[in-house]
């Protein structure tokens, strides 16, 4: 899979950054949620994680690459 960086949410570290990918899907590197409540909420499987990233990074990346 080749990504591609479109937003990232600072100029240099690693911190939430969406990619798109060849495939036609988004990448998101985000901060890991451990809230064991939230994670129960969601119910996820397995094969998935979630991560929190800052709003205002989806809203660039739509208005900029998405539209």
């Amino acid at each position: 899979m080749k990504l591609t960086l479109l937003d990232s949410s600072c100029d240099n570290g690693p911190c939430p950054t969406v990619y798109s990918t060849d495939t036609g899907e988004l990448v998101v590197q985000g901060f890991k949620v451990e809230d064991p409540e939230a994670l129960a909420t969601m119910g996820l499987p397995e094969t998935e994680t979630a991560v929190r990233i800052p709003i205002a990074l989806l809203v660039r990346v739509a208005r900029d690459h998405l539209s």
